[in-house]
């Protein structure tokens, strides 16, 4: 396994929706790879910092505000 596929397949590995085989896989190479053992933990510190977060309601004129900017940007680029 590359790095690359590593950080690929990473969210997966983390919330327990791999095959044992590739978690097998994700743990043998990180037990090599300083680089990748920091992403995981990083990643995980953010996703659990994420889960504690409380989920608010957008204002409904925020709400479409936004959606008109990220429309007007979406037909501007084509």
């Amino acid at each position: 396994m590359t790095c690359r596929e590593l950080f690929e397949r990473l969210s997966e590995y983390l919330d327990g929706e791999l095959s044992p085989e590739l978690c097998a896989e994700i743990l043998r190479h990180m037990d090599g790879c300083d680089p990748c053992i920091i992403f995981a933990k990083t990643l995980k510190v953010t996703a659990d910092l994420c889960r504690r977060i409380p989920a608010h309601r957008v204002p409904p004129e925020v709400d479409a505000d936004l959606r008109a900017i990220l429309f007007a940007r979406r037909t501007s680029d084509t």
